[in-house]
């Protein structure tokens, strides 16, 4: 990214784009009301794209063209180029979802209903689906057929990689299902009262993207499940506000510094016999972060210390259970798990690691051992999309071109490109891929701030094959009637107290002058380990942007110190000072924004959500002299009220020092400086960060006579899902500014 004291011009073939297409009678401006209307602005952007098994097929979801809140499946036939709708998300909508499935839900970030997940059958020639708490197999060329049918609800369902089972989890149980004959059996029979076989556990799927607790063997012989006891995490009576009244949800929270699950490995023949467990090592208090089966038929296993400061690769054998480490990771702060261990057919894998400051990915042996370096740099690669084995080489995503874009790149396994992997990425935003399993190709899913998400398909070379889906802004387009209206985002960077590069992004509304200066929305995220909101790419928060850009205000983006993919030393510095770096920092982008001729350096407004509220708050007790008004969504405010995995991850634990870190952290310890305008939302049946956060603030500003607004929204989670809910909190917060910083 080339630095400059004002703006980085951005979106060229974006703008080629939108300059293209047919130009309207007259630009509309966006609202809230059409953000979350149907059909989606974003058109039929792809989600979970798959190869099938056979490599006929390409598979995903998009978003019904009636409801933009539910999802289809579509299929795309390689040899002929046809597309296929091969489940209509119609013929799920009138049942009820269960709460395990809405939980799951929540825990993917998952907001639209009908096909939530798919997985194919390994022959290629049917996908398995879990919808409304039953399994159901939709064969490419024959009807939906329903698998189960019962009380209670079965998830994550899986086929055998011999095509003659499926599994899934029921009521804390493992179950496989016979496809041919149609018999049930239960692999495990003790899940119940805190004990939940092949299911992953809350601060798994939540904090670690691990989203499943159990993996077929190769040959489908075998299960490798965990099995959770959750006994001894605290059981918390949740209270699911809903619009028809109140339900008493009970859950098992692990808050920081207490007891977390143990959680344990074992391994099933699906033929019967009891089950092996396998040797994790002396502790249990350790994290199951990842299981995968190796080509020689053995597990590898990725085991995380409690402080979050070693990772272990172990080796296991399935039969007998005995395991050991082939190779550690250590850090002085945390060591990031990770999805990035590839298996060559000779044991060899590729590994990733920030040990030398930067994430890369090195080549080991089947012992254990470092063979070489595959990329190397200033500079994070992100994650293995896979290996390309015919051709000796790795795909990956990353972002070697700068922290504003991710692209994708092929490295060699032997190391002699890693300084310069080839980029195989051409628009300049933001990629992820699939890679088949043969001949090289893959799919290549990209975004702009003007380029709806597109999906592609591309040869070895990056070469574009084909579109599945072009989605160009042009006419007929959802997004066109606000095309010519639409405000292309600026780039540039700020320096921070410890001489660290911050990117910025800005949004300016063509009437904003020196002569007529706005006010101004700082938009924050801010946590460690996501990617950065200062980015070339389209998404539901850039799309909320343009609505407050065109409503008249400079919108800003600051990505501060401890935000993912600029190296560890820049993540490291968030460590045990939450609530210190962060304000800082947004303070420095506020500084920058009054410093500007057509910005109104006395009504600048900061907004987030979940730990960008968080980041609002903290902003607006310490720097009030930088900010007029706060709007905070679903914020942590106290990080003992938080789980373990991620608050332990980055502040230790609540009994070190005294503290000291989470008393620095607390916003209900501060709570009594508020000087400025504040609006808190939150949903009244928050399951990740609890409503006793807003209410406990509520209560401190209350005591200390502090006056501020609140709008809770009845049946909501942690992401407002409901568009009706959605699009009041959205008008809630805009109308909020509109009184604080354009009133007056």
């Amino acid at each position: 990214m080339r630095r400059s004291n004002g703006v980085i011009a951005v979106g060229v073939l974006g703008a080629a784009l939108l300059a293209a297409a047919a130009p309207s009678a007259r630009a509309e401006t966006l609202t809230v009301e059409r953000l979350v209307a149907s059909p989606s602005l974003s058109g039929p952007q792809p989600g979970a794209v798959h190869f099938s098994p056979d490599g006929r097929w390409v598979t995903y979801l998009k978003p019904s063209a009636a409801d933009a809140s539910r999802r289809d499946l579509w299929g795309y036939e390689l040899a002929t180029g046809r597309q296929t709708l091969l489940v209509d998300a119609g013929e799920f909508a009138a049942a009820t979802e269960s709460e395990e499935e809405r939980a799951r839900r929540e825990r993917q970030r998952i907001r639209e209903t009908g096909v939530t997940e798919y997985v194919w059958d390994a022959a290629g020639k049917a996908v398995v689906l879990p919808s409304s708490g039953d399994i159901y197999l939709k064969e490419l060329a024959g009807p939906i057929r329903r698998l189960t049918r019962t009380p209670e609800a079965e998830t994550d369902p899986k086929v055998s990689p011999d095509g003659r089972r499926i599994a899934y989890v029921r009521g804390g149980n493992l179950y496989v299902l016979d496809l041919a004959g149609g018999a049930e059996t239960a692999l495990t029979t003790d899940g119940a009262d805190g004990i939940l076989n092949g299911m992953a556990e809350f601060v798994a799927q939540e904090e670690m993207d691990r989203d499943t607790g159990y993996w077929w063997s190769p040959d489908g012989s075998r299960i490798a499940y965990a099995r959770v006891d959750e006994r001894a995490v605290p059981l918390v009576n949740r209270y699911d506000y809903g619009a028809d009244g109140v339900k008493v949800v009970p859950q098992r929270y692990p808050f920081a510094g207490g007891p977390n699950a143990v959680v344990r490995l074992f391994v099933q023949a699906v033929a019967g016999g009891p089950p092996v467990a396998v040797d994790l090592g002396p502790s249990e208090d350790i994290y199951l972060a990842r299981v995968d089966w190796r080509p020689d038929g053995g597990l590898a296993v990725q085991r995380l210390s409690r402080d979050h400061k070693r990772l272990d690769l172990l080796f296991a054998d399935p039969a007998t259970g005995v395991s050991r480490v082939v190779l550690s990771e250590t850090g002085k702060t945390w060591v990031d798990v990770h999805s990035d261990l590839r298996f060559l057919p000779d044991g060899r894998f590729v590994w990733s690691s920030a040990a030398d400051g930067f994430r890369h990915l090195f080549l080991h042996g089947a012992d254990g051992r470092r063979l070489n370096a595959i990329t190397r740099g200033d500079w994070d690669a992100d994650a293995v999309v896979g290996l390309d084995t015919e051709a000796g080489r790795v795909l990956f995503t990353g972002f070697a071109d700068g922290p504003l874009e991710r692209h994708v790149y092929a490295a060699a396994l032997d190391g002699s490109d890693a300084a310069k992997p080839r980029r195989l990425s051409g628009l300049a935003g933001w990629h992820a891929a699939e890679l088949a399993k043969t001949g090289g190709i893959w799919l290549d899913t990209a975004s702009a701030p003007d380029q709806p998400p597109q999906l592609s398909l591309r040869d070895r070379q990056g070469r574009l094959i084909g579109w599945l889906e072009e989605n160009r802004i042009a006419e007929g387009h959802p997004y066109r009637p606000y095309a010519d209206a639409h405000i292309a985002p600026d780039f540039g960077t700020l320096t921070a107290a410890d001489g660290s590069l911050l990117s910025w992004m800005m949004l300016k509304p063509p009437a904003a002058t020196a002569q007529k200066p706005a006010p101004a929305i700082v938009v924050t995220y801010g946590g460690p380990g996501v990617p950065q909101l200062a980015a070339r790419r389209w998404s539901g928060t850039a799309l909320l942007m343009q609505v407050m850009a065109q409503q008249g205000y400079v919108v800003f983006v600051l990505d501060n110190r401890g935000t993912a993919n600029r190296g560890k030393a820049f993540e490291d510095q968030i460590y045990k000072a939450f609530g210190t770096v962060e304000p800082a920092d947004q303070a420095a982008g506020a500084a920058y924004l009054k410093s500007l001729p057509f910005v109104r350096g006395d009504r600048i407004g900061i907004y987030g959500h979940s730990y960008g509220g968080y980041n609002t708050l903290m902003a607006l007790l310490q720097k009030p002299e930088m900010f007029a008004a706060g709007v905070a969504g679903a914020p942590v405010t106290d990080w003992t009220l938080y789980d373990t995995f991620y608050t332990e991850r980055f502040m230790g634990l609540p009994s070190e020092d005294g503290g000291a870190a989470y008393a620095r952290a607390s916003v209900l310890e501060q709570a009594d400086k508020l000087a400025r305008p504040l609006l808190l939302l939150h949903g009244m049946a928050d399951d990740n960060v609890f409503l006793d956060n807003t209410v406990r603030l509520a209560a401190r500003l209350q005591k200390a006579r502090k006056p501020f607004e609140m709008m809770l929204y009845p049946g909501e989670r942690h992401g407002f899902f409901d568009r009706d809910m959605r699009a009041h909190s959205y008008r809630t917060m805009l109308d909020f500014f509109d009184r604080h910083l354009k009133g007056g």
